[in-house]
């Protein structure tokens, strides 16, 4: 007989018991309009999930960006992990771009494409702490924000000389 069983919401009340993936925080930010997560599944739907399988403490609404966040990534203290390069592009991006044409840059393998990545998953983070889901073990982690293109290694091997 298990110690407790997962699907009960109160069989161990100091365990965390939120589901969610980060990316779908990343998407629903991206979202034309406001998502609702479901953190006992993990799921995102346009409605509230409702009670009694979703308990109230386990149902939160993720508004999407507002445009002034495109406006801001200009003056972004996080533009200096960019080359001159990418500055450049950067600025040639921003006056056309829009919250919901992001998350294609974020797959396009480039590092301007993961800086923009992890400027929405900053928000997302900061959404998932206010909202107290982040969980107990993961909240000593130490953000590293400096862009990848994504699909790359971020390890470089040298052998001994």
């Amino acid at each position: 007989m298990p110690l407790f069983n997962p699907n009960d919401p109160l069989a161990m009340p100091q365990l965390f018991q939120h589901q969610f993936d980060i990316d779908d925080i990343i998407n629903a930010l991206c979202a034309p309009t406001p998502q609702w997560l479901n953190s006992t599944n993990g799921q995102l739907s346009a409605s509230q999930p409702s009670a009694p399988q979703t308990p109230s403490t386990h149902s939160f609404l993720i508004e999407p960006l507002p445009a002034s966040f495109i406006t801001n990534l200009a003056t972004s203290p996080e533009v200096r992990l960019l080359t001159p390069p990418e500055q450049t592009s950067l600025q040639q991006l921003l006056p056309t771009l829009t919250i919901t044409a992001l998350p294609p840059h974020f797959s396009s393998g480039t590092r301007l494409g993961g800086w923009l990545r992890e400027r929405v998953k900053d928000v997302a983070l900061e959404y998932l702490d206010t909202h107290n889901l982040i969980p107990p073990s993961m909240r000593h982690i130490n953000r590293n924000t400096q862009p990848k293109a994504v699909g790359t290694a971020g390890v470089t091997i040298i052998s001994p000389a």
